[in-house]
């Protein structure tokens, strides 16, 4: 399943303030081996999203449309690609964070 959509990246500037920029990405499925290996580390590995790298700053948390509604994750790691992509792999679990 590959999906065209907008994804909002979220960077949270204090407890009660966050900027949320929208980036066109792709929704992917994760493959069963990184299901099974996120779950070995405690993560329930949702999908995977493919941004610009010129667009992500690092942020931890990202807003898109999942089944039908507005859903937030975390990303619990990265991997940049040769071809200016990088991946980002989410998590429901909001809040923990991990990154590469």
């Amino acid at each position: 399943m590959n999906e065209d959509i907008i994804a909002y990246l979220i960077s949270e500037l204090s407890e009660t303030e966050e900027e949320k920029i929208s980036v066109f990405a792709t929704k992917k499925s994760v493959s069963q081996k990184e299901f099974f290996d996120a779950a070995q580390v405690g993560f329930k590995s949702e999908c995977v999203l493919e941004v610009w790298q010129s667009e992500y700053e690092g942020q931890e948390l990202v807003e898109i449309p999942f089944h039908g509604t507005a859903k937030r994750f975390s990303v619990y790691r990265t991997y940049e690609r040769a071809d200016g992509k990088t991946e980002l792999y989410l998590t429901s679990k909001v809040g923990v964070f991990g990154g590469n």
